[in-house]
């Protein structure tokens, strides 16, 4: 059984985590850690329109250099909608495609002494994602490769100085590649993203550059469901500056952060429709928000 979902959840969810993991503080990274884990992400997308909504739940705690807890807790319900087109179109010899992403997410922070900032609720949308283009190449033998590159618009909810913000004025480029065997009903494959970032306009800060990387090892049983383990890895690879403006850490830089997570994932298809369900639970975080994450995932070719 090949899943409709094969690289349409290149982005799945994309902005549906996390707000202190590196970048400026109280605003979340673009794309969270391990939201395309457990699907074959580079393998191209079956012609037609792709339309996909996300559920998820996290529940996490802030955590310092030395993985201390810092008097914070983070609970975030995230829907997210995603659509996608494949023009039945070659690029360079790759399977084309495009999608945009809208991510809406309810966000609840709770803190404990001696946490220096106050309980706070947060609705609204994140920062959606237009996936300029999405590229997959066939190599053979079951192997495939893909590369992308995205955008993130400024648009989402942001209000200086908040404890929470699910948006950034700022832009984001995403640059991506992925590998995948896909065959025999093993699927192995790895997700990069790489997020470059702008300057805040309204503080003036600067969130430095990120990287995640998912990882997907499942096994088709039954010629219906896909089941194995799934993980993650995030790191910000160059530091924040503040260019004198204000900012939620009074003039300092956040530190760098750092984030590995194991799980599993089990998905099924029944006609058209692909479901999906996965979970994660973060085993080392320096200087983030570490928990459990767990999704539910539909995904329907047209």
């Amino acid at each position: 059984m090949r899943l409709i979902t094969a690289g349409a959840c290149l982005a799945l969810m994309l902005v549906a985590g996390s707000t202190v993991l590196a970048r400026e503080p109280g605003v979340g990274p673009s794309i969270p850690p391990g939201v395309t884990s457990g699907q074959p992400n580079a393998v191209p997308v079956p012609p037609g329109f792709v339309l996909a909504a996300f559920t998820s739940y996290y529940d996490a705690i802030a955590v310092g250099p030395g993985s201390q807890y810092l008097g914070l807790r983070y609970l975030f319900a995230n829907e997210t909608v995603l659509g996608t087109w494949a023009p039945d179109l070659k690029v360079l010899g790759a399977a084309y495609k495009s999608f945009v992403l809208i991510p809406i997410i309810g966000a609840r922070l709770l803190s404990e002494p001696p946490a220096p900032r106050g309980s706070a609720q947060q609705g609204g949308i994140a920062n959606p994602l237009l996936q300029l283009a999405d590229l997959s190449w066939t190599l053979g033998n079951g192997f495939y490769i893909n590369a992308g590159f995205g955008l993130f618009f400024p648009i989402g909810q942001y209000s200086f100085n908040a404890p929470i913000n699910l948006g950034a004025p700022f832009w984001t480029f995403e640059p991506s590649a992925a590998f995948t065997y896909f065959k025999d009903g093993w699927t192995a494959s790895a997700q990069i993203f790489y997020d470059i970032n702008t300057t805040n306009p309204v503080n003036n800060y600067y969130s430095g550059n990120e990287f995640v990387a998912n990882f997907t090892f499942t096994k088709l049983f039954f010629d219906r469901v896909n089941f194995g383990p799934v993980g993650y890895w995030y790191k910000q690879v160059t530091g924040d500056a503040n260019w004198g403006g204000p900012s939620v850490y009074g003039g300092l830089n956040a530190p760098n952060g750092d984030d590995l997570a194991i799980g599993a994932s089990l998905s099924t298809q029944f006609g058209k429709l692909a479901v999906q369900l996965m979970f994660t639970q973060d085993v080392y975080v320096v200087n983030g928000i570490g928990g459990a994450k767990g999704w539910l995932n539909l995904i329907y070719q047209f």
